[in-house]
This record gives structure tokens, C-alpha cells and sequence, in this order.
């Protein structure tokens, strides 16, 4: 009787001591697992973040020189005819005091000093910078047209400040452009005669976007010690025939 009862009891206690076994098995798992999820949520924070930093970078300081900033804005007004010169800031008044601004009536412009004159459709917008004071490079006329599809400017440049001696001196710059990549030469020959006087130049594409490509042509004529610069643009070589033949 007694045996009996000494099997049951170690047969419980085995029982018992399994059972605590099994429990921290679990919770040992449990707690591993644990562990490993924790790991991986830093592993992959740490990745996103390494991540994002190569590609938000702070901006890395510049130290440029203003003169040659100066320099740079110069030279591409030269090359792109931009904007009116600033006889107050760099730009001396020009010696050339026979310069006569044209004058402008809606969408035409004639010029008593180069008698060219250029009439456009009622659609166009034209800017006339007959107010200004004369400067080296005085700019005449900015024209566009409709969606800006097309523009017009009508500029000169002194030939004794930019030290021109001939029509080829004062095109040098835009055949620069003109070679450069994304632009094609498409006429190297250009000319023509407006107003008494002979234009030669360059006609030249532009494709930053080769579905839309831009046709600049650029003629300069030597006329009355200034050379003046006429740039045309339109969206094709027949748009462009187009606004050459609203000059005479």
C-alpha cells in the first residue's frame, strides 16, 4: 500500500517538473523571438535612415567669386542678346551719338536709322525700348508672337566699344552657341537685304527637347558704326521663313 502511494507521488512530481519544463521552453522561445523582432525594427530603421541620407544631403557651401559671376553674366548677354545694357553699371554711354531708336505703331516697327522696317500680325506683342538712354548695346525692338512661337530682337552693339572691324567679329559668339551640343547648323551661309543694307549670318537648331526643336537665325549688317543684330526664332524652318517675311 505504501509503494503505491510513493509511485503516485513521484509520478506527480515528474509530472509537475515536466510541466514547469515545457513553460520555460515557451517562455524561453517567446522571450527569443522577441529579441529577433527587436533586432530586425532597429536593423531596418538603421537602413532607412543610412538610405535617406545618401540621397538628402545638405547643400555643400560655395565660395564664388562676384567679378567672375559679373564676367559669366556679361559674356551671356553678349551670346544670347539679353536684355538692355546698363549704361550706369559697367556699360559706358556710347560715343556714337547718330543712334536713333525706330519707332513702333502697334505691330509695326520702322527704323529711320537702318531702314529696316518689320510688320507683324495683330497677335504679336511688340516692346519698343525707345525711352531708354543709349548705351554700347542698345536694344531696338523685342517682338513676340502668339503663344511666343516666335520672337523677334532687333539689337545694336557699338563697333568701337565691343572693338568690331567686321560682321564676322560681331557672329562669332553665336557661332559658338551654334556649335555646341543640342544645337545643329542648319544654314552656316545665311543673308539677306533689309532696308537697304546686307545681313549675313548663321541659321542653327536648337534640341534641348527633340520633340521640340527651336530654329534661331541670326544676321548682323554693319550700319551707321554699330552692328546690328537681328535674331529670329520659331518652332520650324517654315515658321521661321514666315517671320523673315514680315521684314523689309
Amino acid at each position: 500500500m505504501r509503494g503505491d502511494l510513493n509511485d503516485q507521488f513521484q509520478r506527480a512530481q515528474s509530472a509537475a517538473n515536466g510541466d514547469n519544463t515545457s513553460e520555460r521552453v515557451i517562455i524561453g522561445v517567446a522571450i527569443f523571438m522577441a529579441v529577433c523582432f527587436i533586432a530586425m525594427i532597429v536593423g531596418i530603421t538603421i537602413f532607412v535612415v543610412k538610405t535617406l541620407d545618401k540621397f538628402v544631403e545638405a547643400e555643400p557651401a560655395t565660395n564664388i567669386n562676384p567679378e567672375l559671376v559679373t564676367q559669366i553674366n556679361d559674356l551671356n548677354n553678349q551670346i544670347f542678346n539679353g536684355g538692355k545694357q546698363n549704361p550706369d553699371g559697367g556699360g559706358s554711354v556710347s560715343s556714337d551719338s547718330n543712334f536713333r531708336f525706330g519707332t513702333v505703331n502697334g505691330t509695326s516697327y520702322y527704323s529711320e536709322f537702318s531702314g529696316v522696317s518689320f510688320t507683324a500680325p495683330a497677335d504679336w506683342l511688340f516692346t519698343s525700348y525707345a525711352s531708354d538712354t543709349v548705351s554700347t548695346s542698345p536694344r531696338d525692338l523685342s517682338a513676340t508672337g502668339n503663344h511666343m512661337s516666335s520672337s523677334v530682337v532687333i539689337q545694336y552693339e557699338s563697333k568701337k566699344a565691343n572693338g568690331y572691324q567686321t560682321t564676322d567679329d560681331a557672329l562669332k559668339s553665336t557661332k559658338m552657341v551654334a556649335s555646341e551640343q543640342n544645337n545643329t547648323i542648319v544654314d552656316s551661309k545665311a543673308s539677306t537685304k533689309w532696308g537697304g543694307n546686307k545681313f549675313v549670318g548663321i541659321i542653327y537648331k536648337n534640341e534641348v527637347v527633340a520633340s521640340y526643336p527651336t530654329y534661331y537665325e541670326v544676321l548682323v549688317a554693319d550700319v551707321n558704326g554699330y552692328m546690328l543684330r537681328i535674331t529670329l526664332s520659331a518652332g520650324s524652318e517654315n515658321d521661321l521663313a514666315i517671320v523673315r517675311s514680315y521684314f523689309k
